[in-house]
């Protein structure tokens, strides 16, 4: 199976940030009517010339009129919108671009998306992407992940554009793995920089989880290799060394506050910084597997506790 020549009908669903670099990198190709669901007017007058149509009615869409259908939304959200579409032939290629993990069943995003819409080819983008660059008109280069080769290659070529460069890999679960995984180890890196512990110490943590994650991924299901892709290191490296991340930007100000107080680990403190939601779930994901992690439950525990938070953080480097 694979995309054909010619005309393709995509559909975005989300159009904040990123959902609107998408839609300007994909337009550049000439060859894309891009469709979007986004529950609120746009306001950025150049992302909207990308779209051909709004669709802020989630019952007005119809999956089966698409090629290609991109899921950037708020993990959070995923499970309702899917829950909420309306019946439909399974035509679509379904790429999802969320990141985390389902807080109670442990399901990654692609699991979610398989169950609910059962039939469609199931995938992934992940890679270094922050959405102000891309929107900018800077280069961005993701890795597309789907177990099926063939449709890997057929959706990274059909898709790629002047200002987006696409890898395929059929090391969906790996990929999955490392997009939920470098947002906590990004805020192990903030963790370092807010507590005043150094750049040698960050690089050292940033590295030791790179580590990690090599020797952890065939255990869950992924393959070591994917560390180095762009959707593994170069998504790392930019996550973990910038304070447009909001992660990043999350254990820096954890680090930099010292609180008393426990932080809770699954109540998000600061909006959308995926990793300090995602991290309980990713170490029972991790022990279900029959596998363990000191590196991952001496970030976790650093965090619960805020007086021990520089000892703990620099015992997860050996």
């Amino acid at each position: 199976m694979a995309l054909t020549a010619g005309p393709l009908s995509l559909l975005i669903m989300g159009f904040g940030a990123f959902g609107q670099a998408l839609a300007g990198a994909l337009h550049r190709r000439g060859d894309i009517a891009i469709s979007v669901f986004s529950r609120n007017p746009p306001k950025d007058d150049v992302a909207s010339a990308a779209v051909s149509a709004f669709i802020h009615d989630l019952q007005a869409i119809d999956l089966g009129a698409y090629d290609v259908v991109i899921l950037a939304l708020p993990s959070g959200a995923l499970a309702s919108v899917l829950d909420r579409l309306p019946p439909h032939r399974p035509r679509a290629v379904i790429l999802s671009c969320v990141k985390g993990m389902d807080a109670e069943t442990h399901d990654f995003p692609t699991d979610l998306i398989a169950q609910h819409l059962p039939g469609h080819v199931v995938g992934m983008l992940s890679g270094p992407t922050f959405a102000s660059e891309m929107l900018a008109g800077h280069a961005a280069w993701m890795s597309l992940g789907c177990v099926e080769a063939e449709m890997a290659r057929s959706i990274a070529a059909r898709l790629a554009s002047p200002l987006l460069s696409l890898t395929p890999t059929t090391d969906l679960r790996g990929l999955e793995i490392v997009g939920v995984a470098k947002n906590i180890i990004a805020i192990g890196a903030g963790l370092a920089e807010g507590l005043d512990l150094g750049a040698n110490t960050r690089a050292s943590y940033v590295a030791r989880g790179i580590r990690e994650l090599s020797l952890l991924l065939p255990a869950l299901g992924g393959e070591a290799e994917t560390v180095l892709s762009p959707g593994g290191l170069g998504d790392l490296i930019l996550t973990c060394t910038s304070a447009q991340s909001r992660n990043y930007r999350f254990g820096q100000d954890l680090g930099r506050s010292m609180t008393a107080q426990t932080v809770t680990l699954t109540s998000g403190a600061i909006p959308l910084a995926e990793g300090s939601r995602s991290i309980t779930a990713f170490l029972a994901f991790i022990r279900r597997s029959g596998a363990a992690s000191g590196y991952f439950e001496g970030l976790a525990a650093a965090m619960a506790n805020p007086a021990e938070m520089a000892a703990r953080l620099l015992a997860t480097i050996d």
